[in-house]
């Protein structure tokens, strides 16, 4: 046994003198391994621990402190992504993330590529930033007065609400373009009896509406005497009635000032009365009186059966958005939502509560107000919070209202090059389509004519659309949109693409093939504000199925913002037959900065 051991020992020695040494070959270089290990494709999600390792390392406090070394603002917001748990613009996930790359990866080499994904923080939206100081009250006595110009209708209505804009602008009289304004009032749809109204002279009011909105004010006020004694009579002191409200009066006197005016004017319980004076509470009792009281007249006996307080027939508590435009105060509006709402006071009675504190109250309230709500549309609802008024903005995902946090889930590439980690934040957006499905893209139908869909992915040619089936071509309309692209650090983007047309004509293939842009996507391609771009290079003539360039579209307009990207087939406009429809198929998306090259010849 041992012969054989040392044969073939003898052996392996006698080939490795013999041939080439294959290890010093392949993995040495005086001394140095020549072993790589270039990965792509990579993934990686950065966990709640990433974040607060990210705030550690040397090289990323020293960036932070560079960012601004006057009053460490940029070591502030680099601290802030451990307890935040995210990203924001000026504490960016590009400047940060490729310390914890090196950290974690520190064996792979040039080549090597990872998308990142992140949380990014944006802050809500600039919609709800409108809200911030918003002013936020209820309609006082005086303020109906003032919508009215005259005294006794307590509430608003359809003819009134007219009026508010010029209320708004008495009652905030100091207000700045911008602002916004929600008040809360009682409303009712039947408007006065011109006799209920009275001028502000000399003050007059019912015993009820004062009780209902009481202020310092001197008022003339009428009503009937009750609880009237000999003893009362000669300092004053009475009950007032009127209807179903009763107050009592505290030393009324003549315009001289004597306190036996009841007694020397004959005054009986029963009697109709009139007298001036100011509502007061009795700092004894807590009751509401009426102090300050002089004598006008009274009738004995009452002339009539005590009379009720006029009052809108049906009234509700409503609440309302207001905002300073460049003509005045108007209705807030904003045709980026599906609604805007003031949250009702039913809201908060409901709940047994004057601040919102818990969402899922208005996520309550949305839900049975909207039960037909559309995916992806937003709502923004204006609330009494517990720091006063504010607002918040509310997307329906298909299944349910969900609360706009202003975080955000993002990714970057990186990738290794010269021996350390870099982001590519030139790349905004890229999809090959072939063989990789529509990825992030989704499809919406607007017109079918009886088909079953326009847009479709094929393993083999990307994306395609056609409205051609069966013989038939079709009126359709139907888009393929991207997902939201971020340009907030974009240079000079360009977007390009492969594309491939098949029958049609050359002259109206333009017109129902589009490729559109909007930093106001909605949800809905139909109701988006679109802008079309000009096409960039001629459309294929529709003779074969060759794959040429869409040509270079320039999107630098669109710097700092966030856009969409939307591919529009449609064969339905007026006045344009369809006796032959294009088949449209795109592959090679590639939404990026210019290459290098192209910049320095630029």
């Amino acid at each position: 046994m041992k012969k054989i051991t040392i044969y073939l020992l003898a052996c392996t020695l006698l080939a490795f003198s013999s041939c080439k040494n294959y290890f010093d070959e392949h993995f040495m270089d005086n001394g140095n391994p020549q072993v790589t290990d270039v990965r792509t494709g990579m993934t990686y999600t950065l966990t709640e621990n990433d974040y607060k390792q990210v705030t550690t390392y040397p090289e990323n406090i020293a960036k932070a402190l560079a960012l601004d070394p006057v009053d460490s603002t940029g070591l502030k917001e680099l601290l802030a992504i451990a307890s935040e748990k995210s990203f924001t613009e000026s504490a960016s996930a590009d400047l940060y993330v490729p310390a914890l790359m090196a950290d974690k990866f520190p064996y792979l080499d040039n080549g090597t590529t990872c998308d990142v994904q992140y949380t990014m923080r944006e802050g809500k939206s600039f919609r709800v930033a409108e809200f911030v100081g918003a002013q936020g009250f209820e309609l006082t006595g005086d303020d109906y007065e003032t919508v009215w110009n005259k005294r006794g209708a307590y509430y608003l209505t359809p003819a009134s609400l007219q009026n508010v804009p010029a209320f708004l602008a008495t009652r905030l009289a100091n207000a700045k373009l911008g602002q916004i304004a929600m008040i809360t009032y009682n409303y009712s749809q039947d408007e006065p009896d011109p006799s209920q109204l009275h001028d502000f002279l000399p003050y007059e009011v019912t015993l009820s509406q004062l009780l209902e909105f009481p202020d310092d004010d001197f008022h003339q006020i009428s009503g009937y005497v009750s609880n009237l004694t000999t003893a009362t009579a000669i300092v004053g002191n009475f009950t007032m009635v009127d209807g179903d409200a009763s107050i009592s009066v505290y030393k009324v006197k003549d315009e001289n000032g004597s306190s036996k005016v009841l007694k020397d004017k004959g005054v009986q319980n029963g009697d109709a009365i009139t007298i001036t004076g100011r509502y007061a509470i009795n700092e004894q009792s807590g009751e509401p009186q009426i102090v300050d009281g002089v004598y006008v007249s009274h009738v004995s006996p009452a002339p009539d059966a005590p009379r009720r307080a006029p009052k809108a027939r049906s009234t509700s508590v409503e609440s309302a958005i207001y905002q300073l435009g460049e003509e005045g105060w108007a209705v807030y509006q904003n045709d980026q939502l599906r609604a805007s709402i003031a949250l009702p006071q039913s809201v908060y009675q409901s709940a047994g509560v004057t601040a919102i504190t818990d969402m899922e109250i208005i996520r309550k309230y949305l839900t049975i107000t909207y039960p037909y709500a559309v995916e992806k549309e937003i709502y923004l609802v204006a609330y009494m919070g517990k720091n006063g008024a504010t607002a918040d903005e509310w997307v329906y995902d298909g299944s349910d209202f969900v609360l706009s946090t202003g975080y955000i889930t993002e990714a970057i590439a990186f990738q290794v090059k010269n021996n350390i980690w870099v982001a590519d934040i030139s790349t905004y957006l890229q999809a090959k389509f072939v063989g990789e499905g529509p990825g992030k893209f989704t499809m919406h139908t607007v017109t079918l004519d009886g088909l079953n869909y326009i847009w479709r992915y094929q393993s083999l040619y990307g994306m395609t659309a056609s409205a051609y089936v069966s013989g038939t071509n079709h009126r359709v309309e139907g888009w393929l949109v991207s997902p939201n692209v971020r340009l907030k650090k974009s240079i000079r983007p360009q977007l390009t693409f492969m594309q491939a047309v098949r029958y049609g004509n050359v002259n109206d293939n333009p017109k129902w093939l589009n490729v559109m842009v909007t930093d106001n996507y909605t949800g809905d391609v139909t109701t988006t504000g679109w802008k079309q771009l000009e096409w960039q290079a001629e459309l294929p003539d529709g003779s074969n199925w060759k794959f040429q360039s869409s040509g270079i579209f320039d999107l630098s307009e669109y710097n700092g913002k966030t856009i969409v990207i939307g591919f529009r087939y449609n064969t339905n406009i007026e006045g344009i037959e369809v006796p032959s429809a294009p088949t449209w198929e795109i592959q090679d998306l590639l939404l990026a900065e210019p290459q290098e090259e192209e910049q320095t010849e630029q």
